[in-house]
């Protein structure tokens, strides 16, 4: 007999059940008898539960006492896994509160007169009477651990946890009632559209997309037609997937229940068109931009979702890192005067860098007056201004006369051109403060870039006052974060870049519900933040190169995008993959 062993794993000082679920565990082998007693003297003097001290003592898992338990009194155990979904009828039967007060999950096949309940106490009488009084139904009962049952009580139990399975719903029950589509059958004229697309299914459809995008966090929707099939699109954190498309006979009717709701011509489908349409989700209103282009196989919707409530403009949590970077950013917008400029690819992240050094900068002492293509978000206490090209109403044309309306403080959506580019400088000369945006790949280059449009290098060193350079990095789900190994490719490039990371910590996201299986949920920026100090002036009017010009930054102390990023890496917050995939080539 092994010493640890002992014919009575328990005393008969503890609660009967206590007593028995010990011994089962002692039977079953999941545990010793020596665990078993250590346990029973923590539990006696301490007055918590013996499962507790089991599980925090690491003797059992939650799932080790659940599955003992439903073998103690033979009861089923249920693995509520992430394919585990609760019916309408059985959220009817058990409203949350119950389910949240109790801790139990309904399962209920419609024709049974009785009421399954997974417990995670299945000896609760309590919680049995509450739901056997609620529904005047029989109850039997299950099993599972504590966390899966409230897992499955947050994910089910939200307002949209439905909303992709009556997607599924709508397309599965048209694709059956669908009569078989005769071959040449001709395109429906402008009021038949008009009908189908106030059918019933077509409305519910488009409602529960747009919901189901607000959801997910989705940007934007795309919705692509093919010869046979339709492919819908959703882009989180800026990754496009695909989610659960209509029946190829209902996306003309689709597109136009989109146009109406726009307010587009819906007898025009040859040209490009544009439209703007608002709904409301859970109290708040969302706007929603959309565009249509025609295709070979029909006309594809792209659909911007502006949702002011996700909007973060809060410079403490965009990504500055170090601290430092973000005193010394604050510092430079507290400038009377000077250009400030974000540069960057489409779509990382400068809009909203600059609404959020607005929002900082945003008192009632200050006049601040912004031009952009389009108006994204309103901002409350900022006047905003859209660009209308078609009738003369350009970046340049705006900007002369926003400064005609006593501003403190500029923001132009993008410098574009010479004449725009002048009309800030002059700008900035006579006091004012601006912000704008550049498209280059680095802050150096921004430099060369407004002298190429024409302006002069005397000017530019003497306006400008800081570049900052921005990408988005995906992070990684805090839910289902996990340690990981580096592969061969990774740590020979990371050992090229930065030797010490090799001895870091590295994680990756394993998939769950709440990031929608992708690993990654949420992003962030990283920075090459360059201020214009009297070393870079003098290489700005000596018009030196971006080479030179970017080697000069790094020894004054600029943080290159790729040293920025490592610093998301070494917190643990993004993946090696994802760092690596904003890396310019000749780093």
């Amino acid at each position: 007999m092994p010493p640890d062993s002992g014919p009575v794993p328990v005393s008969g000082r503890l609660p009967a059940r206590s007593r028995r679920l010990g011994e089962r565990l002692v039977a079953d082998g999941r545990l010793t008898p020596a665990q078993a007693r250590q346990a029973e003297e923590a539990a006696l003097e301490s007055g918590r539960p013996f499962e507790t001290v089991l599980t925090d003592l690491g003797y059992a898992t939650e799932e080790d006492i659940a599955r003992t338990v439903a073998a103690l009194y033979n009861l089923p155990f249920y693995e509520l896994g992430s394919d585990f979904k609760l019916q309408p009828e059985e959220i009817a039967l058990v409203p949350e509160k119950v389910a949240r007060r109790y801790m139990v999950v309904p399962v209920f096949k419609p024709g049974d007169a009785h009421l399954t309940l997974v417990m995670r106490d299945p000896l609760d009488l309590a919680a049995v009477d509450a739901v056997r009084s609620l529904t005047s139904m029989e109850i039997r009962r299950g099993v599972s651990t504590g966390d899966r049952i409230l897992r499955v009580i947050e994910r089910e139990y939200r307002p949209d946890a439905h909303i992709e399975r009556n997607l599924k719903d709508i397309v599965q029950t048209e694709v059956e009632s669908a009569p078989a589509e005769a071959a040449g059958e001709p395109a429906m004229d402008a009021d038949q559209l008009r009908v189908l697309a106030n059918d019933a299914p077509v409305v519910r459809f488009v409602n529960l997309l747009l919901m189901q995008a607000v959801r997910d966090r989705a940007s934007d929707i795309h919705l692509e037609p093919g010869e046979k099939n339709v492919r819908i699109r959703f882009r989180v954190d800026g990754v496009l997937r695909e989610v659960t498309p209509p029946p190829r006979r209902l996306y003309p009717a689709i597109v136009t229940r989109i146009k109406i709701l726009s307010d587009m011509d819906i007898s025009e489908r040859r040209l490009p068109l544009d439209g703007r349409l608002k709904f409301r989700v859970s109290g708040r209103e969302i706007d929603v931009r959309v565009s249509s282009l025609p295709l070979v196989f029909g006309e594809k919707i792209v659909m911007r979702i502006l949702d002011r409530g996700s909007l973060v403009v809060d410079l403490e949590k965009i990504g500055f890192d170090p601290p430092e970077m973000l005193v010394q950013f604050k510092r430079i917008l507290q400038s009377p005067n000077g250009i400030i400029l974000l540069t960057g690819p489409t779509g990382s992240g400068k809009t909203t860098t600059l609404y959020s050094a607005l929002s900082f900068l945003n008192s009632p002492e200050v006049n601040i007056q912004t031009v952009e293509d389009p108006v994204e978000y309103v901002l409350d206490g900022i006047n905003q201004t859209h660009v209308h090209a078609k009738v003369g109403m350009t970046f340049a044309n705006a900007l002369r006369a926003i400064l005609r309306q006593d501003p403190d403080i500029c923001l132009i959506g993008e410098i574009r051109d010479e004449e725009t580019a002048r009309i800030a400088m002059q700008a900035s000369l006579t006091g004012h403060l601006v912000l704008s945006t550049l498209h280059t790949n680095d802050a150096p280059s921004a430099f060369s870039r407004l002298r190429d449009i024409g302006i002069e290098p005397y000017l530019v060193a003497a306006t400008l006052r800081l570049v900052i350079a921005q990408r988005l990095i995906r992070l990684i789900c805090p839910r289902c974060r996990v340690e990981c190994e580096l592969t061969a490719e990774q740590r020979e490039i990371l050992g090229a870049v930065h030797p010490e990371a090799l001895n870091w910590k590295f994680y990756r996201g394993g998939g769950c519900e709440a990031c929608g299986r992708t690993g990654y949920k949420g992003r962030q920026a990283v920075f090459e933040f360059l201020e214009v100090t009297n070393p870079i002036r003098e290489l700005i009017i000596r018009k030196a190169g971006d080479v030179e010009m970017r080697e000069t930054a790094v020894r004054l102390g600029m943080e290159t995008l790729v040293r920025n990023s490592l610093r998301k890496l070494e917190r643990g917050v993004s993946t090696v993959d994802e760092v690596m995939s904003i890396w310019p080539m000749e780093e």
